[in-house]
């Protein structure tokens, strides 16, 4: 429970928690609506898309999973042409998985059905609420530039 002294802090606090579960709601929404569910796989392309090549062991620490769970996906991803695999050049015991161009093109895809659906709900809003929402995407954009990585 909040100190009553503190109560400038309520509305932060109940903003932070508004913003978490509508920002939750939308991206499930958004997903099931387009039909891209999210699955380990398409985190991981997603994964190799924002951070570029990657070892397993990086891959695994980043996604908070084991590493023989993400070595099990990598091979997937493999499989199905995906991503490919190279020496790493600073350590040659080492191996990056890469999105292949294959896998780039899958995670456009999905992106781009994403977008097609957004749009769609985002036509019957009106020009006010259009602009609105183009603000706070910069508020939110800034929050995570600012945010601590990790």
């Amino acid at each position: 429970m909040l100190n009553p002294r503190h109560e400038d802090s309520l509305p932060t606090e109940q903003l932070a928690e508004d913003l978490r579960r509508v920002i939750g709601n939308l991206v499930r929404e958004v997903r099931s609506g387009a039909q891209t569910p999210s699955s380990a796989q398409s985190q991981t392309l997603g994964l190799l898309d924002r951070h570029g090549p990657s070892s397993i062991s990086d891959m695994a620490a980043h996604r908070h999973v084991k590493h023989q769970s993400m070595r099990l996906v990598v091979a997937q991803l493999e499989q199905q042409g995906l991503v490919t695999r190279a020496a790493d050049p600073g350590d040659a015991r080492k191996q990056l998985i890469a999105l292949s161009a294959a896998g780039r093109a899958a995670l456009a895809q999905d992106r781009l059905q994403r977008s097609d659906w957004l749009a769609l709900r985002l036509a019957h809003s009106s020009a006010a609420e259009r602009q609105t929402l183009a603000g706070a995407v910069q508020i939110l954009e800034r929050l995570l530039t600012n945010a601590a990585p990790g």
